[in-house]
């Protein structure tokens, strides 16, 4: 404790901030990951929840990492935020859906990591992110090399190497690993692309092939540009867009179409270029590759052609009803932004039952649970970020199976919408009464199969117990 305490007033800043420390990770919260993004230009920040089963695994690998970092005098700051709990502004900004999210920031701007957890990992990622990403052709043959062998590339026309704006040039191929950055001093390339000295010029093989950078070269300018100007304003769904989309919860319009339905692209078509700066816009054939995928991560069991749907974060995403054109696809959007329009429910398919434990979706708890004429134990549980208690659960259902008037149930928020059922810790545990299930009974006592059964014997009359089975048997 009197070590916390030390480097919390060693973390003093020059913003005034105090950057408490946990052994060697900074510990940051709403409120400072601001001035820490001042401070250092790399960041390398974890988002946990206290409650996360998977944070509390890796917690001493990324420790051990940490201090290995601080050892050996890298150039970067591993820090934490525990998002599960309070500090929801970080979340939104960086769009940190599951827990735990590891994030490299520089200067502010997010490079996602999507490795495994090792510190091994994390030390490839970081170093592989920070090498300088710059390539020089000053040779008009490899002017003409890179351009031919890259389909996103960006060239910076300068007048020598020592040009000032290169750093943050250099900084922005750090943010885009994906774009290969170039630079040139050749005059005659200049004189070639009909270019000044000192632009910025993005080549692309999509839409308008050429785009010219002309604002004044700032970082945050700089990326604007990028983001808005190196994806297609409207696609056909790939691997590359399909984790654009759902690994970094980007904004998206998805359109299912046929060969019966290709007006529909027509109309998408016309909107794309207007919302491309906030909202990315692609379709899915049907017989796409990835169809089954997207529609995974939408919700959908069993996909229309044409359909268009709005995906705003895992857990936003709204349905659009009506004749697909301009103007009702825009006011789709416009309401769904504006909270005008009720977002989709997730529900997994129903599944077939193959245990004592009755698994319960989104669509089916109304009818399994709240209706339900029997006397319903719920485990409320969420599989993306912590425990399922499955073995004791299945137990004590095998258990208590004879009793016709008890159910034992399970459902998976993590992938099933409930907007009546709050549950602050998972797994969660309510007792579903009949005709009173609007009052469930909680279980707020230490998880065990013991206390389970005591829980179940105070609040249901049994009609299997000690007679068939002694309470030394659970």
């Amino acid at each position: 404790m009197l070590k916390f305490l030390i480097l919390c007033l060693l973390g003093l800043s020059a913003f005034g901030y105090t950057f408490p420390y946990d052994e060697d990770v900074l510990v940051l919260n709403d409120n400072t990951i601001n001035a820490a993004i001042k401070q250092y230009d790399y960041l390398l920040v974890e988002f946990y929840a206290s409650w996360c089963g998977h944070c509390k695994q890796f917690a001493p690998e990324y420790s051990q990492f940490a201090t290995q970092v601080k050892q050996a005098g890298q150039p970067f700051i591993v820090a934490k935020l525990n998002g599960g709990d309070q500090e929801k502004q970080a979340m939104n900004r960086y769009k940190v859906s599951s827990f735990p999210t590891i994030i490299l920031l520089i200067k502010g701007h997010a490079v996602p990591y999507n490795g495994d957890r090792s510190a091994n990992g994390l030390m490839n990622f970081v170093t592989q992110a920070l090498e300088d990403k710059l390539v020089r052709v000053d040779e008009i043959d490899d002017v003409y090399k890179f351009l031919s062998d890259n389909n996103l590339s960006l060239l910076y026309f300068v007048k020598d190497s020592q040009q000032p704006e290169l750093q943050i040039y250099s900084l922005a191929a750090k943010i885009f690993p994906n774009l290969k950055f170039g630079y040139t001093t050749s005059a005659y390339a200049r004189k070639l692309y009909d270019v000044d000295e000192g632009q910025i010029v993005l080549f692309r093989t999509f839409e308008e092939r050429r785009k010219e950078f002309t604002d004044q070269i700032t970082l945050e300018k700089l990326t604007n540009f990028l983001y808005e100007n190196s994806t297609p304003s409207f696609e056909e769904l790939d691997n590359k867009s399909y984790a654009s989309i759902f690994n970094k919860n980007t904004p998206a319009l998805i359109l299912f179409w046929s060969q019966q339905s290709q007006e529909t692209k027509d109309v998408l078509k016309l909107i794309a270029p207007n919302i491309k700066k906030r909202i990315t816009v692609v379709s899915v054939y049907s017989d796409n590759y990835m169809l089954n995928q997207v529609t995974g991560q939408l919700f959908i069991n069993t996909p229309t052609f044409p359909s268009l749907y709005y995906y705003k974060t895992t857990n936003e995403v709204y349905k659009f009803d009506g004749q697909i054109t301009v103007e009702n696809v825009m006011r789709f959007v416009h309401g769904a932004n504006n909270g005008k329009i009720a977002r989709k429910q997730k529900s997994q398919p129903i599944p077939t039952q193959t245990s004592n434990v009755l698994k319960v979706v989104g669509d089916t708890f109304d009818e399994l649970v709240l209706n339900s004429n029997k006397n319903t134990l719920v485990q409320f549980c969420q599989s993306s970020s912590s425990k399922c208690y499955e073995p004791e659960f299945e137990d004590l259902a095998k258990e208590l199976k004879d009793n016709e008037n008890l159910v034992l149930a399970q459902i998976d928020l993590s992938h099933n919408d409930l907007e009546s059922v709050k549950i602050e810790n998972y797994p969660g545990f309510k007792l579903y009464i009949p005709k009173v299930t609007s009052n469930p009974v909680n279980f707020d006592q230490e998880f065990s199969k013991e206390n389970l059964y005591a829980f179940v014997k105070q609040n249901v009359q049994l009609t299997h117990t000690e007679q068939n089975k002694s309470k030394s048997d659970l």
